[in-house]
């Protein structure tokens, strides 16, 4: 029997936002695998509280969950005071004594083989597993200092440019620093995987993108209206849709309309034409079969994006950016349009809009594209067969 400590940054449930669905993707890997035993534990926050009845009931029976609560809501003191320290804020708003403490307990207690700590702000904990001689695998959703490092570089504000480019230099040091003390890394994408490669070259590596799930019904390709639905509180996603509605559809889309949805979205806080906003909605999966059209005008952010995957499963028909398929082999004008400018996507969405044969074509083509490359049972065995080599 395999016994595994998967430590995550957040619960998986409720599918708030892309983490929310790479963590539960590896959690049903781990228990859908043979002869393995998972404890999992969760950092919980003010931004994703912990609610165990959110969890299937079969997970539940399957495996034991513990919650630690952290406060990690930034604030300007905090910030100061890492800055002074030329320490990374985003990695100190993860440090917790408490977690420390509660994490040595269970160690103390259950002989664990392997640890797998989710995302780079766990690796503040992999001291713990290390010291009691086990090995440590750390999920990689990013390569984290790369997302403060395309918000800088995008950012028009002289002094929001100058602090994301610190954040992004000290994140990066202490992401280099801290992961070579690791035993594993699975990447998420390929363009990751060859960061990590070029920087640890003795590092056991694997590639396992998040699993996603398609037996959808056909999606309804009459519909032609335009949504966008992604977590409102990560700065990539409140930058793609500022560009959006100031460069790509300054005055509106004619006859059509753009639906926005998403969690930390407030209503009305766009006042924009054509835009109505709902907040975060209850079932993600009734907002996106209720529109027509995908978009994605993502400019930031780094890794695979699980929205992008979750469309494409669902057979939608998607308008994105460069940014936006990064870490996926996708094909402009076969499963995607692709465009960087605002001409060029203000010119497809016109396009789309209508044309609902190519809608069907390009939905199509992504759902199959995600059943040939995001197999579930693939992937299982793919990350089983990494665990037990490492």
């Amino acid at each position: 029997m395999l016994k595994i400590f998967h430590l995550s940054n957040k619960p998986p449930f409720p599918l708030k936002d892309g983490g929310c669905i790479a963590i539960s993707s590896i959690l049903k890997s781990l228990l859908l695998a043979p002869q393995t035993e998972v404890f999992h534990f969760t950092i919980t926050t003010q931004k994703h509280p912990f609610r165990l009845e959110e969890y299937p009931a079969e997970w539940r029976a399957k495996m034991t969950i513990h919650a630690e609560y952290i406060k990690t809501k930034t604030n300007i003191f905090g910030a100061l005071i890492q800055l002074i320290k030329n320490k990374s804020y985003n990695i100190s708003r993860f440090e917790s004594k408490e977690v420390e403490e509660s994490i040595k307990g269970f160690l103390d207690g259950v002989d664990f083989d392997i640890a797998i700590l989710e995302s780079i702000y766990m690796l503040p904990y992999l001291h713990l597993f290390k010291e009691k001689g086990m090995k440590v695998i750390v999920r990689t959703h990013n390569v984290e200092h790369q997302i403060w490092e395309g918000m800088s570089k995008n950012s028009k504000s002289f002094w929001k440019k100058k602090y994301y480019g610190k954040l992004a230099e000290q994140l990066k040091i202490y992401e280099l620093n801290t992961l070579a003390q690791a035993d594993g890394i699975i990447a998420i994408s390929e363009e990751d995987a060859h960061f990590f490669q070029a920087n640890f070259p003795t590092l056991k590596l694997k590639t396992i993108p998040t699993a996603v799930k398609s037996n959808y019904p056909i999606p309804d390709y009459s519909k032609d209206d335009f949504y966008f639905l992604g977590a409102m509180d990560w700065k990539p996603n409140q930058e793609g849709i500022k560009w959006l509605l100031e460069e790509v559809i300054p005055n509106g889309i004619k006859d059509s309309s753009f639906h926005l949805a998403g969690k930390g979205l407030k209503n009305n806080q766009y006042k924009h034409p054509s835009v109505q906003t709902y907040g975060e909605v209850k079932s993600a999966l009734e907002f996106i079969n209720n529109h027509g059209i995908c978009l994605i005008p993502l400019h930031s952010g780094g890794g695979i994006k699980i929205k992008l995957l979750e469309n494409m499963a669902m057979g939608k028909p998607i308008i994105t950016t460069t940014e936006g398929v990064r870490g996926i082999d996708l094909t402009h004008e076969k499963e995607v349009l692709i465009a960087d400018d605002p001409i060029a996507f203000t010119k497809w969405m016109n396009i789309l809009h209508q044309d609902k044969d190519l809608r069907r074509y390009l939905g199509t083509n992504a759902k199959k594209y995600v059943q040939t490359n995001f197999d579930e049972t693939r992937l299982t065995k793919r990350l089983i067969e990494f665990i037990r080599d490492i």
